[in-house]
C-alpha cells in the first residue's frame, strides 16, 4: 500500500459517496437543486441522475480498480470543477443563498468552494495517475473505505460548518 493510494483513494472515494448521496437527495427532493441552480425541475432531476451515475461508477472503480470505468473518474473530477465554478461565479455576483449542495440548507461560500476544488484535484490526479487510487485488496481496503465513508460525512457538513445555513 502506497502513500499515494491513500492520498488520492481516500478522498475521490470521499468525493464518489457524496455524488451517490447527493444524487439520491436531488432525486427525491429536486425543488432545492432546481432553486439553487436556477433551473427547472426537469434540469435539476437530470443533474441529480447525472450525479447519481457519475458516483456509484467511480466507487467501483476505486474500490475494485476496473479500469473500464475509468471514464467515471473523468467525469466526477470534471463534474466537481463544474461545481467549484458555478459556486464562484455565484459567489462573484453576490449570491449567498442556498449551494444546493444537500438538503442542509447551506449558503454559498468559501468552504463549498473549497470542497469542490480539492475533490476536483484529487479526482483528476487519481484519473491521471490510474490506478494509484484503486484500493488494496483485504483488510487494509475496509480501514481505507471506512475512512472515506467518515470524511464523506465530514465533507457533508463542511459548507454548512464553514459557511453557515442558507436563510
Amino acid at each position: 500500500m502506497t502513500v499515494l493510494m491513500i492520498v488520492l483513494g481516500v478522498p475521490v472515494l470521499a468525493g464518489a459517496m457524496l455524488l451517490v448521496v447527493a444524487g439520491l437527495e436531488h432525486v427525491r427532493a429536486p425543488q432545492f437543486l432546481a432553486r439553487a441552480a436556477g433551473t427547472g425541475m426537469a434540469a435539476a432531476r437530470a443533474i441529480a441522475v447525472v450525479e447519481f451515475a457519475i458516483g456509484v461508477p467511480s466507487v467501483v472503480t476505486v474500490v475494485w480498480g476496473i479500469s473500464e470505468l475509468r471514464w467515471a473518474l473523468a467525469a466526477q473530477g470534471g463534474l466537481y470543477l463544474a461545481f467549484a465554478a458555478h459556486l464562484m461565479w455565484r459567489r462573484h455576483r453576490g449570491d449567498t443563498s442556498d449551494c444546493g449542495c444537500n438538503r442542509m440548507g447551506t449558503q454559498v461560500g468559501p468552504g463549498g468552494i473549497a470542497r469542490a476544488v480539492v475533490l476536483a484535484i484529487a479526482t483528476l490526479g487519481a484519473t491521471a495517475l490510474y490506478p494509484a487510487a484503486v484500493l488494496p485488496d483485504g483488510g487494509a481496503a475496509i480501514g481505507l473505505i471506512a475512512c472515506a465513508v467518515v470524511l464523506a460525512v465530514l465533507l457533508y457538513t463542511l459548507p454548512a460548518a464553514v459557511d453557515g445555513r442558507a436563510t
